[in-house]
């Protein structure tokens, strides 16, 4: 056992007879450890992305409620009979009459 270990750390496996397949089998790993690295980057970079799309959803959001807010303010009646005034446009005394056209049989 402690000459198995031994090699191992020497390294005979990879210089001896048939060593290829050892080279070979190193190498693939080596392959995949750094297609792994870069498949986890990657997915790194993909999460930062989708952190900040979220907060600038997040953003135009609140944006979006605090316009509507503004908009429906301004939409009131109370609202608009004020601005109007200021160009001297002013509401009706009387409420308006509804004409009712009934067709000729």
């Amino acid at each position: 056992m402690k000459t198995s270990v031994l090699n191992l750390l020497k390294g005979a496996f990879l210089v001896q007879e048939g060593a290829s397949k050892n080279w070979r089998f190193i190498l693939f790993v080596f392959f995949l450890a750094g297609l792994m690295i870069t498949a986890s980057h990657k997915v790194d970079q993909k999460v930062v992305q989708l952190e900040k799309a979220n907060k600038e959803l997040q953003s135009l959001r609140s944006e979006f409620v605090s316009v509507r807010e503004e908009v429906m303010h301004k939409r009131m009646e109370t609202q608009l009979a004020n601005r109007l005034q200021a160009q001297g446009i002013f509401p009706p005394q009387k409420a308006a009459i509804k004409i009712i056209v009934q067709a000729d049989e």
